[in-house]
Order: structure tokens, then sequence, then C-alpha cells
């Protein structure tokens, strides 16, 4: 082997060893802080849904309890959906055909004497027979037949949801409700607010928690597409781990390795038997001058000396 093949082939081994000591360790611990981050979305995401979950029954038990509050209050309306009485759900307030002064729905009247829109109280028919609570509204403006009806707290895309599910099912409308109630209902309506706004709060969270998911997945494929390599990526001429793996590519070049070793091998013990037998051929050749006659002696032992 020559001295600039010997050098390469040293120069291969100790890239080798660089490419095993040193990228190997990174690479696999790149794998690993996704791993662990993938682990901390997943638990994330988990307690969100719990989190949203609990919120979701704490609600449906507040709803419940304000139906419970129905039965005592004043007079009511029911307002069956027919041609000429009816509740429709107009940009978030309640469009109604059939309640107002000829009804008997009067206007309140302020410190001043003044008329001022009165209170009502609005309830929606369930397919099973029963009535929920819907909440309180201010009649403005108040017609003689109709009147619109504008909710006093913030109604959220659930409830729009809510009112317009089984259009066909009646309403009832109260104009009041007893006093030993009214506060529970108020603060009844302040929880179901605080609790819809945390439910917000909770689906957001939701949302980012799944985002956040979806990066570390997407990273964690890269990372795998690094080591395991990429059908679709191009292969790239002399840098095979960019579209094979740095596995599969540490691989090849120790089977390389390997493969260069062997021949190595292979060629040190060719060298090894030219040597033996060419030590044997001296040997033998050194012999020679004892084998012939003594008078030419002196000419053989001058042949043995070039010989050596």
């Amino acid at each position: 082997m020559t001295t600039i093949g010997k050098v390469c082939l040293w120069l291969t081994v100790i890239g080798l060893v660089v490419i095993s000591g040193y990228l190997l360790p990174t690479v696999g611990k790149q794998h690993n802080d996704v791993s662990a981050r993938l682990q901390k979305s997943e638990k994330a995401v988990d307690d969100a849904i719990d989190a949203h979950r609990d919120q979701s029954q704490r609600l449906e038990d507040r709803k419940q309890q304000l139906a419970r509050l129905q039965i005592g209050w004043d007079k009511s309306w029911d307002i069956q959906q027919t041609a000429n009485t009816r509740v429709d759900v107009e940009r978030g307030q309640l469009a109604v055909a059939g309640l107002g002064r000829d009804f008997g729905l009067a206007p309140a009247l302020d410190a001043a004497g003044q008329e001022a829109p009165p209170a009502v109280h609005a309830f929606k028919a369930l397919p099973d027979g029963g009535m929920f609570y819907v909440g309180e509204f201010q009649a403005k403006p108040l017609e003689a037949t109709t009147t619109i009806l504008v909710p006093i707290w913030r109604v959220t895309d659930e409830e729009l949801d809510v009112w317009t599910s089984d259009p066909e099912l009646p309403w009832r409308f109260r104009t009041l409700v007893p006093a030993g109630d009214r506060l529970e209902v108020d603060q009844l309506h302040a929880q179901r607010q605080k609790l819809t706004e945390m439910y917000a709060e909770v689906d957001a969270n939701t949302i980012q928690q799944q985002k956040l998911l979806e990066e570390a997945e997407a990273q964690l494929a890269i990372r795998k597409q690094e080591l395991l390599g990429s059908p679709d990526a191009q292969p790239t001429p002399g840098r095979p781990e960019y579209s094979e793996g740095l596995v599969k590519a540490v691989s090849a070049e120790e089977d390389r390795r390997n493969n260069l070793q062997i021949n190595v091998d292979s060629l040190r013990r060719q060298i090894k038997a030219a040597n033996e037998e060419r030590e044997m051929l001296i040997r033998r050749l050194k012999e020679y001058p004892d084998l012939l006659p003594s008078a030419d002696s002196d000419q053989v032992t001058q042949s043995g000396g070039v010989v050596q």
C-alpha cells in the first residue's frame, strides 16, 4: 500500500470516529428533547380537556338550578310559533309577535315617573316537554302587539345556538321573579357569565395546547427524517445522510470502514507471507555455496556475498 493510501485510510477512520462520537450523541439528545416536549404538550392537552369538561358540567348545573326557579312567578305569556304569534332570534335579540301593550305588557316607571322598558324573563320549551330559563331581557321598543327583547348580559354563540334550535317549540315570558329568588337569579347570572368566560379561556388554551402538540409532532417527524431518512428528499452528492438518514449513512460508512479494514488485514497477511517467502529464499541461496564443488568455492562465495 502506498503512503497516500495509508493517509486516506487513517483520515477515513478518524472521520468515522468523529461522526460516531460527536454527531450521534448530539442528534440523540435533540430527539430526546423533542420527545420530552411532546410528552409535556400531551399532558397539557389532557389537563386542558379535563378542565374543559369540569367547567361544562358546572355550567350545566347552574342552568338546571335556574330552571327550577320557574314556579310561582308573575303573569306569563305563552307564545306559540304560528302565523300571528312567534319568536324570532335577530342579531342576539328576540323579536316577539304577540307580546306588547295590547297583551298586558305595561312599561315600567322610573324615579321621575317616566316610562321605562319593562323587564321580561324568557323561557323556552324543551323537546321532552320541560322549560328552561333563557334569561332576563328589556322590552325596547315596546309596541302594541310586538316587542324587541334585548338581553341584559353578553350573549355567547352557544346560547344563540340553543335559542335557534327547535324553532317550532313555544316560548314563555314573565315580568316578575319572586323577591326571594331574584338575588339568587342575579348571582347565578354572574356565575354563569364567569363560567362562560372561563369556558372560553379553557377552550382557547385547549386550542393553543393542541397547536403546540402539532408543532412538537412536526419537529419530531423532522428529527426522525434526519435519523431515518426521508423518501421525499432529493439525493445530494457526497451527503447521503440528507436523503437516507444519518443512521443509515453512518452504518454504510461503518460497513465501508470494515471492508477497508478487511482489505488492509488481507494486504498485511499477503505482505507477511511475501516477507516470509523472501527470507526463506535468501536462506536457501545462502546454503547453495556449500553444495557446489570446492574448486569454485571462491566464485560461489563471491556470488553468495552479492546475494546477501
